[in-house]
């Protein structure tokens, strides 16, 4: 009888002591990046900004290839947050730049 009852007090106490999660709230973000071959740019997409890099000789060459093209993301990919941005008009940017960034495009920024 002794053991039932001390068997049920270290359930109940390692039940007490169970790290339960917090509820905050998620966070999450995405990027989408599309290779423009008529004009040879890329395009890096995040909710509501679009990012036009123009590529270098090398580069474009390196796109082509999926280790190219995974080590070209991740070349551009900081480049978001710490690279010149200029913003630029919708209007004065190509048709498949503007399709490749998509509907929801608040900002339009060249990279440089």
């Amino acid at each position: 009888m002794k053991f039932v009852i001390i068997l049920a007090a270290l359930i109940a106490f390692s039940y007490g002591q169970t790290v339960h999660p917090t509820h905050e709230p998620s966070v999450h973000e995405s990027f989408t990046f599309f290779y423009d071959y008529h004009t040879h740019k890329m395009v890096v997409t995040n909710h509501q900004n679009c990012y036009i890099f123009t590529l270098t000789d090398q580069q474009k060459v390196d796109v082509h290839t999926d280790p190219g093209l995974t080590a070209l993301e991740l070349q551009l990919l900081p480049l978001v947050d710490s690279g010149t941005k200029t913003e630029a008009q919708k209007s004065s940017l190509e048709a498949g730049i503007v399709s490749a960034c998509g509907h929801n495009i608040r900002h339009y920024y060249t990279m440089s």
